[in-house]
């Protein structure tokens, strides 16, 4: 695997690919596949162009990230959200700490959830 992957700190790296536009043609960009637990999980996607990073997010927890992100602050920029999918646009800065703060707002969005579905019983 390439030194890319050592952008992503503290995740489990599961794969590395080249992306090709055309048969023949040379990658235009490379994607390091990642999970954090049973958090969530994704893809960074690394055009070689100009090296803008695209952070894809994908989690069950929640359903759909549309509803929730407008009160979310994130170091990159959103892209777009739809179910379970979240893409941010990323820099050096601002990769990992969005990261964490997913890691985190996640981690608390599933407590609360066992807490409420305990409270139910």
């Amino acid at each position: 695997m390439s030194d890319l992957k050592n952008l992503l700190k503290d995740v489990e790296v599961t794969d590395e690919k080249e992306v090709y536009g055309k048969l023949g043609e040379e990658p235009f960009a490379t994607e390091i596949f990642y999970k954090i637990g049973d958090l969530f999980n994704g893809k960074l996607h690394v055009r070689k162009s100009n090296n803008a990073m695209y952070l894809s997010v994908i989690s069950k927890i929640p359903f759909n990230w549309k509803a929730l992100v407008g009160n979310m602050k994130f170091a990159g920029k959103l892209i777009d959200s739809a179910g379970g999918i979240l893409w941010l646009q990323e820099t050096d800065n601002t990769l990992n700490i969005d990261i964490q703060y997913i890691q985190k707002y996640l981690k608390d969005l599933k407590n609360k959830e066992n807490k409420t579905q305990k409270n139910k019983k």
